[in-house]
């Protein structure tokens, strides 16, 4: 019984603690809010119980200076190419070597986000990348206070016998997989990078999950996940857009999204889907805050993007495993989904 209210309380953290922290957003002004909610919900996807406080404090650091700095290196680093792609090849280096361990896996994932978005925005326009990394650095500070917040009006249950999370793997196959990782991104980035395509930046998230997840699971399984969650956040936003449409109130639109949230969430944490549905809940506030009236036609080009990044990631991985003679390591057991 522990394990089920546990569980309803984490999903209604998600589902109804989301809508406030993207209102909170929008009503401070922040710019880009759906920020906010989107790594609002990934946290609070993977934080079963609140977090110490030295690691929110750390974190709340992170979302507030990584954008920063992340902005002032690309800036400078903007007028010589080869330059930057080496400092984005060492961070994403870093970046899938941390999420290979649990405990610093959050750490990497903002490291990855920072790695695509900022340089390819500064390549733009330095002005964007510098709005951009100051829209990251408030919309983290709201995501981190809006955890207090969710643990406070539902707090966590303790729960006997809590399974401890995996230990990580050995650190010279961490670290291979990391460089490996790596080498698949930089020819991808350099080329959205090269040719200014920022609209194609779902193709290396598309591409970062799938690698992430190689080494632990049959490519098939990710790759469907990735495309099924992009069809799957599309819904949700076309449903969102056609409410927002006939009752066009801003404190009704919020209403919609808890309601959306309370029939979608509880499908993040079991059933066949639940992976795909996991990897949807961000996505649908990235898809409200950037679709701007055109949800569908958004939808299907991540859909594309998202089926180029699963065959690119298999294909180049498999490819630079067999230039450097390596092997790959036999997938372990399938585990929880995250």
């Amino acid at each position: 019984m522990s394990t089920e209210r546990a569980r309803a309380q984490q999903v209604l953290r998600v589902a109804l603690v989301t809508p406030l922290v993207y209102g909170a957003a929008v009503r401070m002004g922040a710019p880009l809010p759906f920020v906010a909610a989107m790594l609002f919900a990934t946290f609070t996807l993977k934080m079963p119980a609140p977090p110490p406080f030295g690691v929110v404090v750390v974190l709340a650091l992170l979302l507030a200076l990584l954008p920063l700095a992340f902005a002032g290196i690309a800036g400078v680093l903007s007028q010589y190419p080869y330059l930057m792609v080496g400092f984005v090849g060492l961070v994403l280096f870093h970046a899938f070597r941390l999420q290979a361990v649990p405990r610093s896996a959050p750490v990497g994932v903002l490291l990855q986000t920072f790695a695509i978005m900022l340089p390819m925005a500064t390549g733009e326009s330095e002005q964007v990348g510098g709005a951009l990394s100051g829209a990251f650095a408030l919309n983290g500070v709201l995501a981190v206070a809006g955890l207090y917040l969710a643990f406070a009006l539902f707090p966590a249950t303790r729960v006997a016998g809590r399974a401890a999370p995996p230990p990580p793997g050995d650190a010279r196959e961490r670290t291979r997989n990391a460089a490996v990782a790596a080498l698949v991104m930089l020819p991808a980035f350099s080329l959205l990078l090269a040719f200014n395509l920022t609209s194609a930046m779902r193709v290396l998230f598309t591409i970062a999950i799938v690698l992430v997840s190689l080494s632990r699971r049959d490519a098939r399984e990710t790759g469907a996940e990735s495309v099924l969650s992009a069809l799957m956040a599309g819904a949700a936003a076309v449903a969102f857009s056609v409410l927002y449409a006939f009752w066009h109130q801003p404190g009704a639109a919020l209403l919609a999204m808890a309601f959306l949230g309370l029939l979608v969430v509880p499908r993040a944490f079991a059933g066949r889907h639940q992976g795909a549905v996991a990897l949807a809940i961000p996505l649908v506030w990235v898809l409200i805050g950037t679709a701007e009236g055109s949800t569908l036609s958004k939808t299907l080009d991540w859909c594309l993007y998202s089926i180029l990044g699963v065959l690119y990631a298999v294909w180049a991985r498999a490819l630079i495993l067999a230039l450097l003679g390596w092997r790959d390591a036999p997938q372990s057991a399938p585990a929880e989904l995250r």
